[in-house]
């Protein structure tokens, strides 16, 4: 499948061929914990070479397994008891640690496998006889380099397997590696046993050549794998594609009345087009307009109705670019069948072997079982029939258990009749104890995919001990934890289930819980509830509410969990449950709460989207709410104040989001001064203040009162909240920010976002503690603990930043976006450990002071009247720089240093100026890894382009010829831009001869070129501009030689020159020094711009010039001529190197020579390469 990747989530700073070296002796590790640790390491797609081939004696170590060596980002040597038996092995060594003096980035870390280090160190034991033995067969110098490199990496810090079991130091090493490696990987455990042969079978599905958006369907019942699948298959192929996005438990998202809907549509969004939407509106637009050109996958897990798909624009159509991948997990096969799915893959159970090591895993964290508990381990895996999670859930359950207990879970299993596997994973329920059982059920019915902490306080409040028993579930593999929220596997989540339903299979109102909607409407319609029901749940649709008797509820007094969306209940509430502890009515239908809804044991109140105007009648007693922690009266739309807080001494958590009514806050508030922690009022735009007893909060913690647009003032007494750590102020009228605020020491974020004129009363405060003071002064007498500060759109100017913000040793988000700046002369580079800075969009900013070395982002995107940038040569942390748009850009120093460290993308659209002034400086550097965007003048086509048609794409016949071979082309593209949005367009090019499809098939296989291949090449482009021409120009390589030698006079030439300009990495580089070029050129696109009217509008006309080629790595000996540049006249064939002279070193000459240079010098060795990742088509992201 060769591809248009967007890089592995952990492309190494250097374009390494290899993550991981393994350096091993096969006899000691390779059946074992070798195959593990490489299982484990390919799991999260890092790239891992180990040498499969068994050298003989006498053999020579191969180029190949050197030239591995030198090309890992990371050498793991596995140290083991004849290690040092091994000639190979030593000199492996040997190679190992030379590359680690000579490249500083390249790291070694030693793994003790069964040894102690000391052993290594001292060379004792079997160590000592092994380098005797060596003393006898080579020369002792030799032996002596062994030895002292056998020292050197026993010093180095590793891991030692005496420290932890096989699994768990697999785990570690793993871990550890891929700290090291920049990631965005899903989780799929180490151990995930069966995974390679189940990823093969979708590799099938997923490389068939075809540019049709297809559609894989993963499906089988719960507890298969499913999910488990797509996620290592994401993880496998997501670097493939240009734009990704995993859309976890689709389901349950796609079915939330609240926001379910756009949730989903905003995480496509900012997946596929890394942006951060704040809402869904423009997803239409997205989906049919700027998903079009883009080749994605995207994953979408647990669907069970084609009705979800098409709820988010997404239906048969699909909306994506050519060659686009889509994975569907589901337990309805029907469905597949309704959106015309022919790719289809159902996880096949694990067959015996795999079963007994999956079991082995959770039960005893290595791959086998201990002999005495083989015969039980067998006859549990004949149980589990090959189902993963049964696997996991018995395993994790039987750890560190005796035989004993062994014997007697098989006594249980054996009197289960059911093949159903949902009775077998009861066991694991039925040991825990009465509360965590309780708290299994009410997670598996209510609580999945809620917050952790949420669920915790309910829990509390019905007096579940849930530290304890969350903690039980999560170690017993019965329920997760992610991003917070409280998850449990379907089939988990049915046994529950089915577990409330045996209770009483035919009388659904003796049940303990009821969720289903089928079984509580039964229940309410015919008013058959009883005291046995604890929790129920009734989720109607906005769009169809339901109605009923309150009387439906009066039988339930046990009831402790209530759950409405949407639902009126008709008549008097006096005899509804007394013991609610949570109550979470969505779309609550009255004005306020009757006086007669006893809430007296309530502990969490969720309200959102009611029709609330107060929480009491003002004209009734309001009730005491003692033991409530947590109000939620979001979306209340009528809502006009809040409730009387002394009749809520125990709040800890108030949330009023969007609450457009709302006006008064009352001032018994300042009553919860030791309780509450939270206050979110976002989007409340009529309110205007805060009461003064407010800022008696002392526990306060977060605040949050950003899109109330009608804010004015922050108190004077804001100091008072000391304990605060988020204060999140954006978008309001704020005028004036309190003195007071240095007082606030604990305090991590301040975001004071499009406060426009916010920061003017810093000039005018005054504090008593303080003289007069400007923000200077808030940054050096306070807020030393601040991790991110917002101030964009804050009509900020040059006189509002102090010189010197160093005192924020803490700050790594400082955000200045959208202000008035002319000249900066803040310094940046004392703020120690910033690592994002924002400018963007300060169109008025002409230059600014320096940056610290920790930063890692940094945008000043359209600051369009910015002339110089810092100085970039200490930023070696540097992971993302955006330029795009600024004009007026001519100096941009040390740029060309940012990529000899790590891997940078540098956006760089219509920055034309800037290379106009300094082309040579902004292209210097750039050998291997660059990334970023060139605009070079000019928009006509060479003369010797040779195929050209005035549309997106163009078609040709390889030529034959004779002497010379194929070995790539230049795409050229003449296109109109009506916008600055620097998008550049994508690529496809089919060989129509043998099917192959670039950037497509498998990224293993060369994409060859022969004589009489038809291909055609496809450009698409964004909805702000049109291709209107599009040309080729095919390069050859010479059979004979690759000597570009000339004679003595070229000698002498060669002498006199420093620099060598060629393509390579992602960009147009220039290499300095004479010296051995390495370019694994994986893509390369060269473009111009040129401005200018059409019909009164401004328009970019480009010239996108791509270069399709492969990985090379060659040397140019002194002895070769170095070419030289020249901007003479145009050639109307390609220009030969040897007449261009170094003197003029324009872009435009520039251009020429690139293309001659990688083509006519070093394509044989570029055809003799195996290409394993083309990622070209993507235009440099």
């Amino acid at each position: 499948m060769q591809g248009m990747a967007k890089g592995t989530g952990h492309m190494p700073a250097e374009r390494w061929r290899y993550d991981v070296f393994l350096n091993f002796r096969g006899a000691d590790v390779r059946g074992g914990f070798l195959s593990h640790l490489y299982s484990s390491l390919r799991r999260f797609n890092v790239r891992t070479f180990m040498d499969e081939v068994v050298l003989e004696r006498g053999d020579y170590i191969p180029s190949e397994l050197l030239d591995a060596i030198e090309n890992s980002k990371i050498l793991v040597v596995i140290l083991s008891k004849d290690y040092a038996s091994s000639s190979w092995c030593l000199d492996e060594l040997l190679q190992i640690m030379k590359c680690r003096r000579s490249n500083s980035r390249q790291l070694v870390f030693p793994v003790f496998y069964y040894i102690d280090p000391s052993d290594i160190r001292r060379q004792k034991g079997t160590l000592a006889n092994s380098f005797a033995n060596h003393e006898t067969r080579y020369p002792l110098k030799q032996v002596q380099s062994w030895r002292e490199a056998l020292t050197e990496v026993a010093n180095l810090s590793g891991w030692d397997l005496k420290q932890w079991d096989e699994a768990k130091c697999i785990e570690v090493v793993t871990k550890d590696i891929l700290k090291r490696l920049p990631s965005s990987y899903l989780h799929v455990p180490s151990y995930a046993v069966g995974m390679e042969s189940r990823l093969q079978h979708i590799y099938e599905l997923l490389s068939t050549g075809s540019e049709d958006v297809q559609v894989i369907g993963i499906y089988g019942m719960g507890g298969t794998g499913k999910t488990m699948l797509a996620k290592a298959a994401y993880n496998e192929f997501a670097w493939l594609f240009e734009g990704t996005s995993f859309l976890e438990n689709f389901r349950e998202h796609s079915k939330k009345p609240d926001d379910g809907k756009a949730d989903v549509q905003k995480q496509l969004l900012s997946d596929i087009l890394k942006s951060h939407e704040k809402d869904s509106s423009g997803f239409d637009f997205a989906v049919n307009e700027r998903f079009r050109n883009k080749r994605v996958l995207v994953v979408i897990d647990d669907v069970d109705d084609i009705s979800q798909l098409n709820s988010v624009a997404i239906d048969s159509n699909w909306p994506f670019g050519p060659g686009s991948r889509i994975i569907v997990t589901t337990r309805n096969t029907h469905l597949l069948k309704q959106i015309g799915v022919e790719g289809r893959y159902s996880p096949k159970e694990l067959d015996g072997g795999e079963s007994l090591e999956l079991l082995s895993w959770h039960a005893f964290r290595k791959s086998e079982p201990p002999t005495e508990y083989l015969w039980f381990a067998k006859k549990i895996v004949k149980y589990c029939a090959g189902l993963p999670l049964a696997l996991e859930v018995f395993g994790s359950f039987l750890f560190g258990r005796s035989i004993t207990d062994w014997e007697g879970t098989l006594g249980l299993l054996k009197q289960s009749f059911d093949d159903n596997i949902e009775a077998k994973l009861r066991i694991s329920f039925d040991a825990l104890n009465s509360l965590q059982k309780d708290i299994f059920l009410d997670v598996a019915c209510f609580f999945i995919g809620m917050d952790r902490d949420y669920v915790a306080c309910i829990l509390e409040g019905c007096n579940l001990c849930p530290e304890i028993g969350l903690s039980v579930l999560l170690e017993r593999c019965l329920i997760t934890v992610n991003d917070s929220r409280l998850m449990m596997h379907d089939l988990l989540r049915d046994m529950g289930r089915q577990i409330v339903r045996q209770i009483s299979p035919k009388n659904c109102g003796k049940r303990s819980r009821l969720w289903d909607l089928d079984d509580v409407l039964d229940v309410l319609t015919k008013k058959s509830g009883t005291d046995a029901i604890e929790g129920l749940s009734l989720k109607a649709e906005i769009n169809d509410p339901k109605e009923f008797e309150a009387a439906a509820l009066s039988n339930m007094q046990e009831l402790r969990l209530l759950q409405l969306s949407y639902v009126n209940l008709r008549g008097s509430y006096e005899h509804l449950p007394k013991g609610l502890r949570w109550l979470r009515w969505h779309g609550f239908p009255l004005e306020s709460l009757p006086t007669n809804f006893y809430l007296g044991f309530l502990v969490v109140m969720d309200m959102q989207h009611s029709n609330l105007r107060q929480l009491w009648d003002a004209q009734e007693p309001p009730q005491p709410l003692r033991k409530l922690k947590y109000l939620n009266l979001s979306h209340s739309d009528h809502l006009v104040e809040t409730p009387d807080f002394s009749y809520l001494p125990n709040l800890e958590k108030l949330l009023l989001k969007n609450c457009k009514s709302l006006v008064r806050v009352h001032e018994s508030i300042g009553m919860l001064h030791k309780k509450l922690v939270l206050v979110n009022m976002n989007g409340c735009s009529k309110l205007n203040d805060l009461p003064r007893e407010f800022y008696r909060l002392k526990s306060l913690e977060t605040l949050i009162i950003s899109g109330c647009s009608n804010f004015k003032m922050l108190d004077d007494s804001l100091g008072e909240l000391e304990s605060l750590t988020s204060l999140i102020v954006d978008d309001t009228s704020l005028r004036v920010v309190p003195s007071s605020i240095i007082q606030l020491k604990k305090l991590k974020e301040l975001s004071l976002r499009g406060c426009r004129g916010s920061l003017d009363g810093f000039d005018d405060m005054h504090s008593e503690y303080n003289p007069p003071i400007v923000l200077s002064s808030l940054v050096s007498n306070g807020l030393n603990c601040l991790m991110t500060l917002c101030l964009g759109y804050c009509n900020l100017s040059d006189q509002s930043l102090p010189d010197d913000l160093g005192c924020l040793a803490c700050l790594e988000e400082l955000d200045l976006q959208g202000n008035k700046f002319y000249n900066l002369k803040t310094d940046f580079s004392t703020l120690p450990n910033l690592k994002k800075l924002w400018l963007n969009a300060c169109s008025t900013l002409q230059s600014m002071r320096s940056l610290p070395k920790s930063l890692r982002e940094f945008n000043a995107s359209g600051c369009i009247s910015l002339v110089r940038t810092p100085d970039f040569s200490e930023c070696s942390c540097l992971e993302t720089l955006y330029l795009t748009n600024c004009y007026n850009l001519v100096e941009t120093p040390g740029i060309d240093k940012l990529t000899r460290s790590k891997r940078i993308s540098i956006y760089m659209n219509f920055c034309k100026r800037a290379l106009d002034a300094s082309g040579d400086s902004i292209l210097q550097g750039w050998v291997e890894r660059g990334n970023g965007a060139i605009y070079i003048p000019g928009s006509n086509f060479p003369d010797w382009v040779s195929f050209k048609d005035e549309t997106n794409s163009v078609c040709f016949t390889v030529p034959e010829t004779r002497n010379v071979d194929p070995v790539g082309f230049t795409v050229w593209m003449r296109m109109m831009s009506h916008r600055d949005d620097g998008n550049p367009p994508t690529i496809t090019v089919k060989n129509q001869t043998n099917g192959n499809v670039w950037p497509r098939d498998d990224l293993n296989e060369y994409f060859r070129l022969e004589r009489g291949d038809q291909v055609e090449v496809n450009v698409g482009c964004s909805e702000q501009g049109t291709v209107f021409e599009t040309g080729i120009a095919l390069r050859y390589s010479k059979r004979d030689s690759l000597d570009i030698s000339n004679g003595e006079a070229e000698e002498d030439e060669l002498k006199q020159t420093e620099e060598i300009l060629y393509f390579c990495g992602n960009n147009v580089v220039m290499y300095c020094k004479r010296e051995k070029i390495k370019a694994r050129t994986l893509r390369t696109i060269v473009f111009t711009s040129h401005s200018r009217q059409r019909e009164g509008k401004a328009v970019h006309e480009e010239l996108y010039v791509c270069g399709v080629f492969l990985e090379t790595s060659t040397s140019l000996s002194r002895n070769r001529r170095n070419t030289q540049l020249s901007t003479q006249e145009t050639h109307h064939s390609p220009p030969s190197p040897r007449k261009m002279r170094v003197g003029s070193r324009t872009l435009a000459g520039f251009l020429e020579f690139c293309h001659s240079l990688l083509w006519d010098n070093y394509g044989e060795q570029l055809r003799r390469r195996r290409l394993r990742r083309i990622t070209g088509g993507k235009f440099i992201r």
